[in-house]
């Protein structure tokens, strides 16, 4: 699609309205979608913007990544957590985000009480740590959780925002600049307490055995693409923003 048609598609996006609000809709930090840093909560999303100077890119990013994320949670039809992913991946699609790889695993823990980030945390490290810098700053935060105030609203976002269905379902995003492209690698990590339920994010899983479904992919997308469609997912997602994107401390 040329940038005509992918705004459009933007202004035409099925967000309901009524999908959006969080409990507490004045504890959220308000971001400058103008100047975001390096680190935000994007819905259920942690993203990390590693080499990318261009405000409007990372603005496109992650408004990309909410509409997503708000199309998918706004349709009454979907029933399973993969039909919310299919959901969400078509709508990056498109937003011409093509997709170079992907894959997924599925585990299993029965210990009883274990961190839920004692199991993310090496699969993250892998996923995301390929270089010292990619990923660090989402895995520093991951392993301060435990000693922060699990009412922060970051949290209390991620947290909330990542349930789905009967699952929670947690991604984690690493964008970089290479070669000339904006490349997206998400990780993706669902947790079915089928036991039991999965407490607030980084506690523990309760009872004798949880399910463990994890996912890589990797998306790119044209620069000068992400920056012109940039506008036209502001004013789609106008209002709404600062519900649902958040700084990282």
């Amino acid at each position: 699609m040329n940038i005509e048609q992918i705004n459009n598609y933007v202004a035409n996006l099925p967000i309901d309205n009524r999908a959006f609000g969080i409990e507490d809709e004045s504890s959220g930090q308000i971001v400058d979608l103008d100047n975001l840093p390096d680190g935000i909560v994007t819905g259920g999303n942690l993203i990390q913007f590693s080499d990318v100077t261009s405000t409007k890119i990372k603005s496109a990013v992650a408004l990309s990544l909410l509409a997503a994320q708000r199309v998918a949670k706004a349709d009454s039809v979907l029933t399973t957590p993969d039909e919310w992913v299919e959901r969400h991946n078509l709508v990056l699609s498109k937003l011409n985000w093509l997709v170079e790889e992907s894959g997924s695993i599925d585990s299993e823990f029965e210990d009883v009480n274990v961190a839920v980030h004692e199991a993310i945390l090496p699969f993250l490290t892998a996923t995301l740590g390929a270089t010292a810098a990619a990923g660090s700053l989402i895995i520093t935060a991951l392993k301060q959780m435990k000693e922060m105030n699990k009412d922060e609203p970051w949290i209390t976002l991620f947290e909330k925002e990542s349930r789905r269905f009967s699952v929670h379902e947690f991604h984690f995003s690493v964008v970089s600049l290479e070669d000339d492209l904006v490349k997206l690698r998400m990780a993706a990590a669902r947790l079915d307490a089928k036991y039991g339920r999965t407490q607030v994010l980084f506690f523990t899983v309760t009872k004798e055995r949880a399910r463990f479904k994890s996912s890589k992919s990797v998306l790119t997308a044209q620069p000068s693409l992400l920056e012109m469609m940039n506008g036209a997912l502001k004013a789609k997602m106008s209002g709404h923003t600062n519900e649902f994107i958040q700084s990282l401390p």
